[in-house]
């Protein structure tokens, strides 16, 4: 997969990488018979380089799977593009 790159302002007023990684990997929606989504149990992002979180499934409000999402990180404040944030996240692994 490839970077997905934004300036700070399309970052919805998070300031770090890890708070808005955090806010786009946290969600609940309305399904026929409840509600999926997912939470984020514990994340880090050292050095804004990678990515790190715990994640869990929810349905109905009730905690399933949990799973490891890890992304690359592209932080560049000074870029003359614009494009001061990125990220890359990795195909998922299949059992």
């Amino acid at each position: 997969m490839g970077w997905l790159t934004m300036p700070f302002a399309s970052m919805g007023g998070h300031p770090t990488a890890k708070a808005y990684l955090d806010a786009q990997f946290t969600y609940t929606r309305d399904v026929e018979g409840g509600t999926k989504g997912l939470r984020i149990l514990a994340s880090s992002c050292p050095k804004n380089r990678t990515y790190y979180a715990a994640a869990q499934v929810l349905t109905n409000g009730i905690g399933g799977e949990i799973f490891a999402i890890v992304c690359k990180v592209l932080w560049s404040p000074n870029s003359k593009t614009g494009e001061n944030f990125g990220y890359k996240d990795s195909a998922p692994l299949r059992r």
